[in-house]
């Protein structure tokens, strides 16, 4: 089913999702290549098909659901039960946020267990040890469409930021923050129209 929402029609994440399952199921090939069994992909459906809509824009659920209940660089099941303890687990930004904010759960977010998270060093490209582990279940999820390309390419690639990129990731935090600048000045100017905004 789909919601209409401000004009445009949004697709059900647990729709989606659950239409992902089902062509998951009919490949037991590839469970097999993500060492997820068949008691483990019921599981798996049973729990997604109870919960409610909204509980899916949690990103931690969602996140949850698109990785099959495994941590996205061990491979290790997350316990659902679990999932909201912040001294387990933990969303971790695979392009690390001192280069740039990038809060998009489609292309940026992955849930990891919080041991594997601090092993993981705050640079980019993502350690050689995590990568050769986690490819063959990368690839699935990219192949079965749990992963965009852009996620599926954050993951995979093993070259550095260059100059150009890093150049460009300054340049978007500064117009974000010009934007800002501008949207703070005309809320003070109006709340205080009698003063006069210094900028420094």
């Amino acid at each position: 089913s789909s919601q209409k929402l401000k004009g445009k029609r949004t697709e059900s994440r647990k729709d989606k999702l659950l239409e992902l399952y089902k062509a998951c199921k009919k490949d037991s090939q590839l469970l097999a290549q993500m060492c997820i069994s068949d008691a483990e992909m019921k599981d798996l459906t049973k729990h997604l098909e109870s919960e409610e809509e909204s509980h899916l824009r949690s990103e931690r659920l969602y996140l949850y659901y698109t990785q099959f209940g495994r941590c996205m660089y061990s491979g290790e099941p997350i316990d659902l039960e679990d999932l909201w303890d912040n001294t387990k687990y933990d969303i971790d930004h695979i392009y690390p946020r001192h280069f740039i904010k990038d809060d998009n759960i489609s292309n940026n977010l992955v849930l990891v267990k919080k041991e594997r998270n601090a092993l993981k060093s705050d640079s980019f490209p993502i350690e050689p040890e995590i990568r050769n582990k986690m490819m063959p279940f990368w690839k699935s999820l990219r192949k079965k469409g749990f992963l965009t390309e852009e996620k599926y390419n954050r993951l995979t690639r093993m070259s550095a930021f260059t100059d150009e990129e890093k150049a460009a990731f300054i340049g978007r935090q500064l117009v974000e923050t010009s934007q800002g600048t501008k949207a703070i000045t005309q809320i003070f100017k109006q709340a205080f129209a009698d003063s006069e905004i210094v900028f420094s």
